[in-house]
């Protein structure tokens, strides 16, 4: 990275209240606000990894990490190097606009595309993710080939666009009213009590912001006025996705093992199919998650950032109509759908066009733009490394059993690893009862919400159904 990227940096202007010490709102521009706009888009797995680094130090967002680290400690004979590449550094399906803004963090490397050595003349005009897959030709498919697009991305947001942004991440429109509605909101009756202050944000900030933004009610005051914030969220609410029970698709039978003295979830016992589902956590997009939670996922201040941009004027603020959708609305990267997948979300489209160069070819992902009415080009079927109808099965080589921890440690199963844990959390065995659940949308939504505002994601995920009858006679005596 150069010295000019490294001291890339962004001002911004904040309204404190003096008698509080906290940041009533800021005065943002186009850059700012394409950064957290840009946390959105992000999938878990690239926020699992950011979050370990930067200035503050590294933070726990629930049991993303240790569910991230599980992937990196599993051993390669359950999962093939490309597949744990995919969850350690899952593609952004909006990745072109997020490289384009001023401060992008994201450091995932690019994804490489490889045709087959005997290209165009193999006829058959194979594209894989992954080097040294055989076309049908029998040649590998190993030329490296360039991706390029006739397109110019520039980020989110309007060029000369300026907002304000709330403590807790609500992002409206620049106008006199909407910062005097602020302002008696946070109950400041004289300006007088109003300090103006301008701050610089650096990607280390950057880094530091997106662990505030999911971990605070109060970001921008954590991030700028306080020496040491207090980030944790071991505070867990409810989901409120009422009408999940009514819908219908995968369905996961799981043995957990619950300490009957509290009803706590020593741990699971499950196949690959299990662990396919937690591990799929890793691929979804931030904002897509939101969405599945319908706007409530209590992730710190990323709600308030959400649904503030549900009512933005797209043909007025954003650069193009489609990028309110892929905020609020973000799909997974083109192969990372599982054939079973459980949630409703999607995977990007994808059509890739080949172009050649005198003798350089390169590909252009549905973009005809460089075409120069040649016609010089042609559609290319991408090859999916583990595929069913061209969406993937799954990470994990099977048959085998798992085990996952309340805090989504995850590990394969062995005759010992249930003891070990028991000892160690120093539970008797005439206290524990196994219980067979079956996990639908309702109970992964829960799993999958609780895992991002807890250390206990099957505790509090499955707890409709978990309640042993000794402790609902508590319950209902107390």
């Amino acid at each position: 990275m150069s010295a000019t990227q490294v001291d890339e940096q962004v001002s911004l202007k904040l309204l404190v209240n003096k008698k509080t010490n906290k940041v009533i709102l800021a005065e943002a521009g186009k850059d700012f606000v394409d950064v957290l706009f840009s946390f959105l888009t992000m999938p878990l797995g690239t926020i699992a990894r950011l979050v370990q680094k930067s200035d503050m130090g590294q933070v726990g967002v629930g049991c993303l990490s240790s569910l991230y680290e599980s992937v990196t400690n599993l051993h390669d004979s359950l999962l093939t190097v490309t597949h744990k590449e995919k969850l350690l550094q899952p593609e952004n399906s909006s990745e072109e606009y997020c490289k384009s803004i001023k401060l992008n963090i994201d450091d995932t490397e690019p994804l490489k595309h490889f045709l087959c050595m005997n290209f165009p003349r193999c006829g058959n005009d194979l594209l894989s993710t992954l080097k040294n897959e055989r076309c049908n030709c029998g040649n590998l498919l190993a030329r490296l080939v360039s991706v390029k697009s006739g397109k110019v991305y520039n980020g989110f947001v309007n060029e000369v666009a300026t907002f304000i942004v709330t403590d807790d991440l609500v992002v409206l429109p620049n106008a006199m009213d909407t910062s005097f509605a602020v302002l008696q909101k946070f109950g400041v009756k004289s300006l007088s009590s109003v300090q103006e202050m301008s701050v610089n944000v650096t990607k280390n900030k950057v880094l530091d912001l997106l662990k505030c933004s999911l971990l605070s009610k109060s970001t921008l005051t954590d991030l700028f006025l306080v020496q040491k914030p207090l980030l944790n969220n071991s505070s867990f609410y409810p989901s409120i996705v009422e009408n999940s029970s009514t819908r219908t698709g995968t369905q996961i039978k799981v043995k957990v093992v619950i300490r009957k003295s509290d009803g706590k979830v020593m741990f699971s016992q499950g196949d690959e199919e299990f662990v396919n589902f937690l591990f799929s956590f890793l691929t979804f997009p931030l904002g897509g998650v939101v969405r599945m939670l319908e706007g409530y996922s209590s992730i710190g201040s990323i709600d308030g950032l959400y649904n503030s941009i549900i009512g933005i004027n797209e043909n007025k603020y954003l650069t193009a109509k489609e990028v309110k959708n892929r905020l609020i609305d973000p799909v997974l990267a083109p192969q990372y759908k599982l054939s079973m997948q459980m949630f409703p979300i999607n995977e990007q489209d994808s059509q890739y066009n080949c172009y050649r160069d005198r003798n350089h070819f390169y590909i252009a992902n549905g973009d005809k733009s460089y075409d120069n009415n040649t016609g010089n080009c042609k559609v290319l079927k991408l090859v999916p490394p583990n595929s069913s109808g061209g969406i993937l099965k799954g990470y994990f080589k099977g048959p085998a059993m798992f085990m996952a921890t309340d805090d989504l440690v995850v590990e394969r199963m062995s005759p010992t690893s249930a003891v070990d844990l028991l000892n160690r959390l120093k539970t008797r065995l005439d206290d524990v009862e196994e219980k067979v659940v079956t996990i639908g949308i309702k109970e992964g939504l829960g799993i999958l919400k609780a895992s991002l505002n807890s250390r206990s994601a099957l505790t509090n995920g499955l707890s409709h159904l978990l309640l042993l009858p000794e402790l609902m006679e508590q319950k209902w005596y107390r």
